[in-house]
């Protein structure tokens, strides 16, 4: 395996090593505990928290980084006094598409037989991480709408559940828009059913635009959005879904065919299922699609 460090070479520093220990590796049963235990996990964040818990036990790590995946999954303490290790994650790519890599970060020197425990855990700990990354790329493609590249219903479902968990958890209100198309159907009828694909997909690609990178768009269906916003009053919510039918009434494309939107939200309430929230913003819809449409209710 390629070893690799911003901070050392060890092959310029030959005290780098300290005497070495009666260990040598890890015990049968050490092993299995390990192994067993990031077999646990497809999910490439957890993988990572489970991985540095085994690895801290074991070796003086105080810190693990997977930059290359997510800048937010940094596990530990990684002081800047720590010394930086950087291991390949073999046939595991970052979001660049370049190679990923794991950086450990070490609170002392590492033994030769400490060396060859965490050169033998990485490559346990990457095979897993690249069976982490192919399921994370299948469940994309499973939870992805193909036309527009949204998320579809069941990411939208996904979605509600970790967001009503959060709300709990933190006691901190969300919001969620419910958008149906105007005059849709009369685009499909008059134009075919491709150019009611080229408006759903241009309606999508405006929801990306409009909204922050805390609020979440999908397609629920049909003509039918769903986002999910960060907006905790009902002020904040309407700000939203002012700015979501400013963007489609200045596109020209959509003017053009006749296009406008209908939109209806509701405010996160304690003890709220994914069915009620939806329920409420999809009745305040259709109250908007039964006075006039283009137009914005709340629950």
């Amino acid at each position: 395996m390629e070893f690799s460090t911003s901070v050392y070479d060890s092959t310029h520093h030959s005290s780098f090593y300290p005497r070495e220990s009666q260990a040598h590796g890890l015990s049968v049963s050490e092993l299995t505990v390990f192994i067993n235990r990031l077999l646990s996990t497809l999910e490439l964040e957890e993988l990572g928290t489970l991985y540095f818990q085994q690895l801290n036990a074991l070796l003086p790590v105080a810190g693990l980084s997977l930059t290359d995946f997510d800048p937010r999954w940094v596990y530990g303490n990684a002081k800047i006094s720590s010394t930086l290790i950087d291991l390949p994650l073999q046939g595991s790519a970052s979001k660049g598409g370049e190679q990923a890599h794991a950086y450990y970060y070490i609170s002392s020197p590492l033994s030769l037989s400490q060396r060859e425990i965490l050169f033998q855990l990485h490559d346990l700990f990457g095979k897993q991480v690249k069976h982490a990354v192919s399921h994370s790329r299948m469940k994309s493609m499973a939870t992805k709408d193909g036309l527009t590249e949204l998320g579809n219903r069941i990411a939208f479902e996904q979605a509600m559940i970790r967001q009503r968990s959060w709300a709990q958890r933190r006691d901190e209100p969300f919001s969620l828009l419910v958008l149906d198309l105007d005059n849709f159907k009369q685009v499909n009828d008059t134009f075919g059913h491709s150019e009611g694909d080229r408006v759903l997909a241009h309606v999508a690609s405006r929801l990306v635009n409009v909204l922050r990178n805390e609020d979440e768009p999908f397609r629920y269906g049909g003509d039918e959005f769903c986002c999910i916003l960060d907006c905790q009053t009902e002020q904040q919510l309407l700000c939203a879904a002012e700015r979501i039918k400013a963007s489609i009434s200045s596109s020209d494309y959509l003017v053009n065919l006749g296009i406008s939107c209908s939109l209806g939200g509701a405010l996160y309430r304690v003890g709220d299922t994914t069915h009620s929230m939806f329920d409420r913003a999809d009745s305040a819809l259709y109250k908007v699609k039964s006075s006039g449409k283009d137009d914005y209710q709340a629950a």
